[in-house]
């Protein structure tokens, strides 16, 4: 309660202002109200609504009934609405909020679906990685048992290294004497007609020697009777 003479004033004043302010307010929502439905039905009516309707708004931003940036978003929404019930606008309002939201709740969906894929695609990589290395670890054993009878195939028995090592002694071993003995057993068996034409060809060899014995005689002459003649002239 107030108590002095001042306090009971200022009480006062703040009720007067209260209801002033509360006048301003109501009177703004109440042309917003019609301006809607203007927009819709009649056009250049609600051009007029809001012409007053921002006349109205700056003389309560005047008085300090409302905030200056309240006053603000206020006109930018009068004139939205005017141009689109003229057909040049984007349509605002409680649509487009529910667009909005759609549009959000369709995004939210998008993201949480990408996540749900990627995880799938996650755990299938993860999946096929164990699987070969499953297989991989079926395979060692198989292999270990192969190894040793892949080694034993390959391996020689004693009967057949014996072997090997005796033609290797055989290949490497120099040749025997026994090739001259079997020359002459050739030559022992060849044939007569061969025996005759060796022993012509002996006798033709003295006669032959005899005639060069004559040829050369007379050649050691020939400087003799060069003298002679010499001793002559």
């Amino acid at each position: 309660m107030a108590n002095t003479k001042q306090q009971r004033k200022r009480v006062k004043i703040a009720e007067r202002e209260r209801t002033e302010n509360l006048k301003y307010k109501s009177r703004i929502k109440t042309m917003f109200k019609t301006l809607t439905v203007a927009a819709q039905e009649d056009k250049e009516r609600a051009s007029q609504l809001a012409i007053e309707l921002i006349s109205l708004i700056d003389k309560a931003a005047s008085r300090g009934v409302i905030h200056e940036n309240n006053a603000a978003r206020k006109k930018t929404r009068v004139s939205s609405m005017v141009k689109l019930a003229e057909g040049t606008g984007k349509p605002k309002g409680p649509a487009t909020r529910d667009a909005r939201v759609e549009s959000k709740v369709d995004k939210r969906s998008g993201r949480a679906k990408a996540k749900s894929d990627k995880k799938t695609a996650v755990a299938d990589k993860q999946k096929a990685r164990a699987e070969a290395e499953a297989k991989a670890a079926k395979a060692k054993p198989k292999k270990a048992e192969e190894a040793p009878v892949a080694a034993a195939a390959t391996e020689k028995s004693p009967a057949e290294e014996e072997a090997a090592a005796e033609e290797n002694t055989a290949a490497e071993a120099p040749p025997s004497d026994e090739t001259p003995a079997a020359e002459e057993t050739t030559a022992a068996e060849a044939s007569p007609a061969a025996e005759e034409a060796a022993a012509e060809a002996a006798a033709e060899e003295p006669a032959a020697d005899a005639d060069a014995g004559a040829e050369e005689k007379p050649k050691k002459k020939a400087p003799a009777k060069k003298k002679e003649e010499k001793a002559e002239e």
